[in-house]
């Protein structure tokens, strides 16, 4: 049985009004992205991102009040997808190891996608004390529901015995701590691997470590605080 990492129920139908509206968001959210990616955050600007969309600078403020909304926005749409296919096909598989498989390809399908906004994103907002509030709460929502959702599949693969029992929070956060790594040396031209052999080597990194009994289970001594 394939476990369901999610529950989403229906909402109730759109009128022709909310569908338009959400038609003229989008439609700004993409124009921003072409702008960011192109001319980065500092220099972007509500007029360039209108005429890119083709509306007037007046109807894009009927959507959001700023620059850095309009960014948060794009952001959020873009996680919110990250998130919900990464979830929906970690629970389409059953083991731990394709579940693994679909969370890296999710990965190295959204940087092929959108990579040069990705990287305004990581020149800009790539650590905690860059990010203004609203940046931040954007992305701490979708990286709780992901680590939940990669809880479950960690104690799942102990209960199955597919790999050895670990610290399932820890476990969580070192995975999609390796996997921002993973997305940042790419953004950065760090990296010597395409991004399939990287995503690869990835997977057997971080499965062959779960699955030995190689690792402590706990911290050593000389790593705990004093």
């Amino acid at each position: 049985m394939v476990t369901e990492l999610t529950e989403e129920s229906p909402g109730p139908r759109k009128t022709r009004k909310e569908l338009l509206s959400e038609w003229r968001r989008h439609e700004v959210l993409e124009a921003a992205r072409r702008i960011f990616a192109h001319l980065g955050y500092a220099a972007a600007n509500v007029d360039e991102i209108a005429r890119e969309a083709g509306i007037a600078k007046g109807t894009i403020y009927l959507y959001f009040k700023s620059k850095e909304e309009i960014f948060a926005a794009a952001l959020e749409h873009d996680l919110e997808c990250l998130t919900a296919k990464t979830v929906e096909g970690m629970s389409a598989v059953e083991t731990f190891s394709e579940r693994l498989t679909v969370f890296l390809n999710m990965r190295v399908a959204y940087l092929r996608h959108s990579q040069d906004f990705l990287r305004v994103y990581f020149e800009e907002f790539g650590s905690r004390s860059s990010r203004s509030p609203q940046i931040a709460e954007v992305i701490d929502k979708r990286f709780w529901r992901g680590i939940a959702a990669m809880r479950k599949c960690v104690e799942e693969a102990i209960a199955n015995n597919e790999i050895r029992d670990v610290p399932v929070e820890h476990a969580a956060f070192a995975i999609y701590d390796i996997a921002k790594g993973f997305s940042e040396r790419h953004l950065r031209g760090w990296a010597s691997l395409s991004l399939e052999e990287d995503a690869a080597f990835t997977h057997s990194l971080i499965l062959n470590g779960l699955q030995t009994d190689q690792f402590p289970n706990t911290c050593p001594s000389a790593l705990k605080e004093s």
